[in-house]
């Protein structure tokens, strides 16, 4: 069914929204003010034509934009997509009752700053590999040359990697390609079913040496518990922290791009001035902990042995720094409890995108003055917010970090005082 219609807004993940006979119509790559004709299938409307182009539309700067589902927001001019952005924040706190926010403008990460991603690869024939991302909505993929989004190493990349998987996969076989940008070389992870194999594990080792890469591993998919296994380390990949280096280990999670975490760690270094004692919670490889023992004495909790042993690592090679402890610890199945967190000024906390429900509510029934909240998701936040405040903790400004260029996702920070 094709129908003529105007987009009055943008949604929460990026759709522009329509309003039609009490129902809502959700299509994709759509501006405020567009007037489109639409194949509409349920709530969901695809783009036939333009009748006319709303002014916050503009041209993508990619060439695989609509095609590929990494994007969805190339084609939404600056401002607008600030202030859609800022007002995902907005929208979620309003939702928990809370609408004097103070929300500081959007922090954008620049083009080519992505430093790390995954590529789904698929082998179509013999020697024809698809390697690339999903289209939005479908398993189905699409091959991809250029990524502006991505830095430019890893754009470069790409070409090999497909090359080399032309080599390796037969008809329908499919692994995934995840790549971190370390400071001095590509860390590439081959996810596959089952053991690399002699053949596979040489062949590896001479793709590392040929394009210089600085670590390639196998990540075995087929057991209960993937294990993953270096097949050539050529150097140990790092990354800063405040100057600091950290020797990441395979598949570690990090600030997606280098501008992001710089702008969330100097937030977290300003409201911790002064405290004696700071608790990092999921503290990964320490992007906050190393950088705030250079002011104070800090206690790092991680599930993760191996990021928990770059993390004392690092610290252990650093000079004129304060203390630094750590803790192996699930927080999810284990949450610090108020007497434990009672000996510590202030608390960060980061967690994973469905956010750490019970690790916040031993926070509230603590005597913690001061907590430094950093967020991925916009209704896990708020609902942390509005407990926060229930409990006496008085917000401070927020601010969004866009480190996932023309998607829906933000990273947010605030800093909480107990009043």
């Amino acid at each position: 069914m094709i129908r003529k219609v105007k987009i009055e807004e943008l949604g929460g993940r990026g759709d522009g929204i329509v309003h039609e006979g009490g129902n809502v119509i959700y299509v994709s790559y759509s501006a405020p003010g567009d007037v489109v004709d639409i194949k509409l299938a349920g709530q969901k409307g695809r783009i036939k034509h333009i009748h006319q182009k709303s002014q916050h539309r503009v041209d993508a700067v990619c060439p695989h934009f609509t095609k590929c589902g990494g994007c969805t927001l190339q084609h939404i001019e600056t401002d607008y997509y600030r202030t859609w952005k800022e007002g995902l924040i907005k929208t979620a706190l309003y939702n928990q009752g809370i609408s004097d926010a103070v929300i500081n403008p959007l922090e954008i990460s620049p083009l080519g700053s992505r430093r790390r991603t995954t590529l789904q690869a698929i082998c179509r024939s013999a020697g024809d590999v698809i390697l690339g991302y999903a289209e939005k909505g479908s398993h189905n993929l699409i091959d991809v040359e250029h990524c502006p989004i991505l830095k430019p190493g890893i754009v470069k990349f790409i070409a090999a990697q497909r090359a080399f998987l032309a080599k390796i996969l037969d008809k329908k076989q499919k692994m995934a390609v995840q790549i971190t940008s370390g400071e001095n070389g590509l860390d590439v992870v081959i996810e596959g079913k089952g053991d690399a194999g002699l053949k596979l594990r040489m062949d590896l080792a001479e793709f590392a040496e040929q394009n210089d890469l600085a670590r390639v591993s196998w990540l075995d998919r087929s057991l209960k518990n993937a294990y993953l296994e270096t097949l050539a380390e050529r150097r140990k990949p790092y990354v800063t922290f405040n100057g600091n280096k950290v020797f990441f280990p395979a598949g570690s999670f990090l600030q997606a791009t280098v501008e992001g975490q710089n702008l969330l760690t100097k937030v977290m270094l300003d409201a911790i001035i002064g405290a004696n004692r700071v608790v990092d919670l999921f503290a990964g490889c320490g992007t906050f902990s190393i950088a705030a023992a250079g002011i104070t004495n800090i206690h790092a909790v991680e599930n993760n042995e191996e990021m928990l042993t770059a993390l004392k690592n690092s610290a252990n090679m650093m000079t004129g720094i304060k203390q630094v402890s750590t803790e192996l610890r699930d927080l999810f199945l284990r949450p610090l409890l108020p007497h434990e967190l009672n000996e510590f000024d202030v608390a960060i906390i980061d967690p994973p995108r469905a956010g750490a429900k019970h690790q916040m509510q031993e926070i509230l029934n603590s005597d913690i003055k001061k907590l430094v909240m950093v967020s991925c998701n916009p209704v896990t936040f708020a609902r942390d917010v509005q407990n926060l405040i229930t409990a006496g903790f008085k917000m401070g400004p927020v601010t969004p970090v866009d480190q996932f260029l023309f998607s829906p996702h933000l990273e947010i920070i605030s800093v909480f005082e107990r009043v």
